[in-house]
Formats: structure tokens, sequence, C-alpha cells
């Protein structure tokens, strides 16, 4: 219903270049391996079959665990035109990744964005795609204050996670689910395609500045408040 509103044609991707780590020294890549199991009598739901991460481009590392429970890309109302299916393979590793970091909040919530739009990459996805889906998740996606305690993971030396929840995919706000902001998704596909094919390609930084004028949003806390065990979002 949302496809036809918008009008945006997705199609099925390709084969992609995934780009695995092949040394502790390297950068933009995954870690451990990539495979889902099926759940007898849970066609919407699988788990991961192995320990996966990623090493961002400062060294840093994000790693879910084996047997997590995913619902692939999670997509919400608003995000389903342009994203095609929840298990598509330039997105699905993404997902993982950021669900996991979203869901735990021992990184910053513009780091975790940001980690999404570069897995990506890492994943194969062409530039336009995940500039759209980053500007997404920035504008309309979660964010947090202060942070949790990480605890020590395998992926990268400087890997931390938190692993005291089952899931690994996170209830979205509403604005994600909200499908009267499809027009703006919409003219800023035709932007970013623009901007592409003209050689002036937008940065993330200028995503980003687009997204505040358009979404002003409230000072979070960067300290946990006294006394209080909620997390800001």
């Amino acid at each position: 219903m949302l496809l036809a509103a918008v009008g945006v044609a997705v199609s099925a991707s390709s084969t992609l270049a995934v780009n695995f780590c092949q040394s502790n020294k390297d950068r933009n890549c995954f870690t451990g391996s990539f495979g889902l199991v099926d759940i007898p009598g849970d066609a919407s739901h699988k788990l991961l079959k192995a320990d996966f991460g990623y090493v961002d481009l400062n060294g840093v590392g994000w790693q879910t665990n084996k047997e997590t429970k995913t619902d692939g890309a999670s997509i919400p109302p608003l995000l389903q035109p342009f994203v095609g299916s929840p298990w598509e393979d330039g997105y699905i590793r993404a997902a993982v990744i950021h669900d996991w970091y979203c869901d735990r909040h021992v990184r910053t919530w513009k780091e975790t964005h940001r980690v999404f739009y570069d897995t990506m990459l890492a994943s194969g996805l062409e530039k336009p795609k995940a500039k759209l889906l980053f500007y997404a998740v920035y504008a309309f996606g979660p964010r947090w204050g202060y942070l949790v305690p990480g605890e020590k993971c395998a992926a990268g030396k400087n890997c931390i996670q938190m692993t005291g929840k089952d899931a690994a995919f996170v209830q979205l706000p509403g604005e994600l689910a909200d499908q009267s902001s499809a027009g703006e998704l919409k003219a800023i596909k035709a932007t970013i395609d623009l901007k592409e094919r003209s050689g002036d390609a937008l940065t993330l930084d200028e995503l980003m500045a687009i997204a505040d004028e358009a979404h002003p949003k409230q000072t979070l806390r960067d300290q946990r408040p006294a006394g209080g065990d909620e997390i800001t979002k």
C-alpha cells in the first residue's frame, strides 16, 4: 500500500561483494561468519548461526552473538518501500548489528546510526540507497542519552557490547511507523540520486544537517539520573 503511495520501486538485490576481515589490522570489514537458521514454527524470526561482528574505519568493533533471535530488518511501514525484503542481502548484516546496539545503548546513538551506514557499504549495498536508509534512521530512528557500561567482545580489540537482552531487534519509535513522512523520504531519495549523478554527492554531515533542521530534537542527558535506572530515549 505504501509502495503504491510513494511510487518507489525496489528490486531484489543481486549477489553482493561482502567485505570480511582477513587480519586483525583490517578495517571496514566483518568478523566471524554470517548465517541464519530457521526457527521451527516461527516464520518471522531466525537465529544467528555464529558470532558475527564488524570492525569500523577507526578499528572499533561491533558484535552480535550466536543464537541471537532476529526478525531481519525490522522494517517499519515508513521504510518498507525503500528496503524491500527484511532479509535482503545488502541490508541484513547492517540491520542485525544496528538493532543490537540500538537496543543496548553501549555506544552513542550517532555512532550507532553511522555504523549502520558503514556496514551497509561493507555488505556491498550501493551508496545512494545506504544514504537514504541512513537518513531515515537518523531523522526518525531511536536516540538515547547516557550510556550503559559495555563488556568486551571478540570483534576487534576495541569491541564492546552488552549481552543482557535476548533479542537483537528493537521497538522503533512512532515516527518510523508514521506513513505521513513517506513524501519526505521520497524527496530525499530524489535529491540523493540527483547529487550522486552530478558528481556532487551529499555527505553524511550534509544529510544530518538536513535532518536536524527538519526534525529538531530535545537535548538528551549524557549522565544517568541519580537513582534512576531508565534509559533516556
